[in-house]
């Protein structure tokens, strides 16, 4: 799956020199980039008075910068800054205070000017704001495009092909820069996922499925081979196994996880190690040990992390 980019575009002209560098780059990218350009010229000006009430214009800003997973800006120069239309977009992501819709997104800047400098002011001063952000900026390489004005033919299409290939190399940084961000990102978000895995882990040998009806999809592939035996297959099936295997336990038990290995690449994580449980079964009265070996497989989807596959099976009883 590509990278999703929202493209912003500090422009409102219509034909404006930005916002055409800002197409022809969605286009030349699109093998490693899927791109969409979100509307910023319908915004009314940051008030912190309407929070309470958000305009539908910034509910909808604040939902598709959500969706994707880093921010490209494409920006002329005004009076050596960045324009007005920009930066409110920047503030209304940004607010309300802690809920910035830009946190850890990663980010890009290409300035366009149809003068020589190559809106070199406007570049860095919205890597200015990138710092308070918390929004990792690509560093290299740069994009100034100067004289945008004879970049374009008649029609409005890209003819000058060194600027073609400047923007595909762009492009291709971009996409590992991306890639470089987001598997941080997921890969420190599942070492706090495993503190929770072990938190479910430990409401299920109570009885209370609930925590982990929370990390199990309902669609999609997923497979259980459970200590008795046997496999069960398909998201739907696992998690009704799951549910029904809960009520074999009763409130007074305990889990502890021994992990041997664990990590995360991508969209994949994993860990493979011991389950310990002393667990009340049935109505309580029956106290059982319980040593298993276990291995789990987890997709980050929706948002985040999903138990696809566990393999558990008994291992040797640990001294008492």
């Amino acid at each position: 799956m590509l990278p999703k980019i929202a493209i912003l575009v500090g422009s409102l002209r219509k034909n404006s020199l930005t916002k055409k560098v800002a197409h022809a780059f969605a286009m030349l990218s699109s093998e490693h980039l899927a791109c969409s350009l979100i509307e910023i010229g319908d915004l009314p000006l940051y008030n912190e008075d309407l929070d309470e009430k958000p305009p539908t214009s910034w509910v909808r800003f604040r939902s598709e910068i959500k969706h994707h997973d880093a921010v490209l800006f494409f920006t002329p120069e005004y009076n050596r800054s960045i324009p007005g239309c920009l930066k409110n977009a920047v503030d209304v992501g940004s607010r309300p205070q802690g809920k910035s819709v830009f946190n850890g997104l990663a980010a890009g800047v290409v300035s366009v000017t149809p003068y020589k400098l190559g809106a070199f002011g406007a570049n860095h001063a919205l890597r200015q704001t990138f710092v308070f952000l918390n929004m990792p900026v690509m560093q290299q390489p740069e994009a100034y495009l100067a004289d945008a004005g004879s970049l374009f033919d008649s029609e409005g299409e890209l003819q000058n092909d060194e600027t073609r290939a400047f923007l595909a190399k762009y492009a291709t940084a971009f996409a590992h820069w991306v890639e470089t961000i987001a598997g941080a990102a997921k890969r420190d978000a599942f070492t706090d996922f495993m503190k929770q895995r072990e938190h479910v882990a430990a409401a299920y040998v109570t009885g209370n499925a609930t925590p982990l009806d929370a990390i199990v999809p309902r669609t999609g592939d997923a497979s259980f081979f459970p200590p008795s035996g046997g496999s069960v297959q398909g998201a739907k099936e696992v998690s009704l196994r799951y549910d029904a295997d809960a009520k074999s336990f009763a409130p007074g038990g305990s889990s502890s996880f021994d992990v041997l290995q664990s990590g995360a690449d991508g969209d994949i994580g994993y860990w493979t190690g011991f389950q310990n449980a002393d667990a009340c079964m049935g109505n309580g009265l029956k106290k059982v040990h319980m040593k298993l070996r276990v291995t789990e497989l987890f997709r980050f989807q929706e948002g985040g992390w999903k138990l696809i596959h566990r393999h558990a099976d008994s291992a040797a009883d640990r001294p008492h």
